[in-house]
This record gives C-alpha cells, structure tokens and sequence, in this order.
C-alpha cells in the first residue's frame, strides 16, 4: 500500500496577503524556515525598495538594483527582514522589467 507523503503548508498569511515559500530542498524537512522572518519589516522594506526605484529613471534604477543585489548584505544588520523586503523588491524589479 503506497501512501502519498503529506508535505508542510508553503503559505505564508500575513496581513498584506499570502505568500508561497519556495522550498529550498526536498523533502522540505523544516516547514517553518522562515520563521524569524518579521513579516511587517519585510514588506516595508519591500515598500521602501518600490518607491526609491520608481523615482529613478529606467536605467538608474536598474543600476541601483543590480548594484545592490551584486553585493553580499551585512552580516551584522540589524534588520534582516526589512533588507531581504528591500532586496526582493529589486530583484522582482531586474526579473520583470523588460530591456
């Protein structure tokens, strides 16, 4: 008797809506990696990162993007849920913007 696995909830809920985690490995072996991420600084980083590149022309914003995903975040930042908000929003940025 060949039983499905069951695998864990990759929803996140938070009050800015739902987002889907993409499992980092499989088996996903702990369902709640991220945890420790502050979903409120996450998304005003994510906020932040949106205003300051709409403010850019075209090509400087993607300057700014690119230049900042190219180097590694601190190690000792004190906001590292507001810095991956800031970076998601940028990649999003270099990943849907056209040429």
């Amino acid at each position: 008797m060949s039983s499905t696995p069951e695998y864990p909830e990759l929803d996140i809920v938070t009050p800015y809506g739902i987002v889907t985690r993409l499992p980092t490995s499989f088996p996903i072996i702990d369902p709640e990696l991220d945890g420790h991420l502050d979903p409120c600084l996450f998304q005003a980083g994510f906020d932040d990162a949106n205003m300051r590149l709409a403010a850019f022309p075209a090509s400087w914003a993607k300057h700014h993007a690119s230049t900042v995903l190219d180097t590694e975040p601190a190690v000792d930042d004190d906001e590292p849920s507001y810095t991956r908000g800031y970076r998601a929003a940028l990649y999003g940025y270099l990943k849907h913007t056209s040429d």
